[in-house]
This record gives C-alpha cells, structure tokens and sequence, in this order.
C-alpha cells in the first residue's frame, strides 16, 4: 500500500510539474515579432523597402533615438533631452555609427555670449507625419552626395508639439 501511494504520489507530481511549465510564461520562447503601437516609426514600411542602405541605417538610428527619448521623458518628465547621431557612408566606421543621448543644455539667455551661439545647422526638419520623415531623410543623403560628405551628424529633439526636430550638421 505505501508502495502504491508513493507511484501515485510521484506520478501526481510529474504530471503537476508537465503542465505548470508549459503555462509558465518565462519558460516559453516566441520568435515572432509583436509590433507594439508606442514604439515611433519614422517611415511606412513601404518607404523603409524602397530606402537606400545609407537611408534605412538612418531611419533605424533615428527611430532608436527618439524612441530611447521617448521613454527617458516617461521616466523624468522635467528632464529635456537629445540625442546626436552620426553615420557614415562606411557602415564598419564605428565611431561614425553611433548615437549619444543626454541631457539637454539649458543656457542662460542673460548669460550668452557669442562663444556659446550654437552653429546654424546644414538643414532641418521638422517631422510630423510618416511621409515628411521619409522626405527629410532623403534629403540628408542627397546633400551628403552634393557636399561630397563620407559622414554628416544629427540632433534629434522632440519639439513641444510632440513632433520630431531633425538638424544635420
């Protein structure tokens, strides 16, 4: 009899331990790619498929930096931040494949002086929609061509009216 109740007692238990880990969330692997309706996206897929080499890694880097600022601002709501990106023509050129976040300067106005005037950039945008980001990231590749540029820098900033603010350098 104690025979028969330790089987039943060791069956019951494998039997419990079987079905607990297959409901076990952290023990199933999914491999296929939720698409989650906060994260930003510059461009429609269609204009992603249609970008040039040089124009998806931009519109990768700057999807990932207004995300991350997204998501820091979420964090501190008081706190301004910016990101800089850089790209190169040459996608193994590391150091010119990057993107820095901080936090934003506050300059005092009264205090400015002409050192601390921020350069006038090369261009800008101010992206809302999917279609004048798209528009916006081709024109950097074509000024690179015509400034004949290896690499050109970016400052991403979200504006007041929760659009994108692009400046090239």
């Amino acid at each position: 009899m104690k025979k028969y109740q330790s089987s039943l007692l060791f069956a019951t238990i494998c039997v419990l331990f079987l079905f607990s880990c297959t409901k076990d969330k952290a023990l199933v692997t999914r491999t296929t790619y939720l698409e989650n309706a906060g994260v930003y996206k510059s461009v429609t897929k269609e204009e992603y498929l249609k970008a040039s080499i040089l124009e998806r890694r931009f519109i990768d880097q700057i999807d990932g930096a207004v995300n991350a600022l997204d998501i820091l601002k979420k964090n501190n709501p008081q706190q301004d931040y910016v990101a800089i990106i850089t790209i190169d023509k040459d996608p193994n050129n590391k150091l010119h494949n990057s993107i820095l976040i901080g936090i934003a300067e506050n300059k005092n106005d009264d205090m400015k002086t002409d050192a601390d005037a921020d350069p006038a950039p090369d261009g800008k945008c101010h992206v809302c929609g999917l279609i004048s980001a798209y528009s916006c990231i081709s024109e950097v590749e074509k000024y690179m061509d015509a400034k004949n540029q290896d690499s050109i820098s970016a400052t991403i900033t979200r504006s007041a009216d929760n659009c994108v603010d692009i400046k090239y350098h």
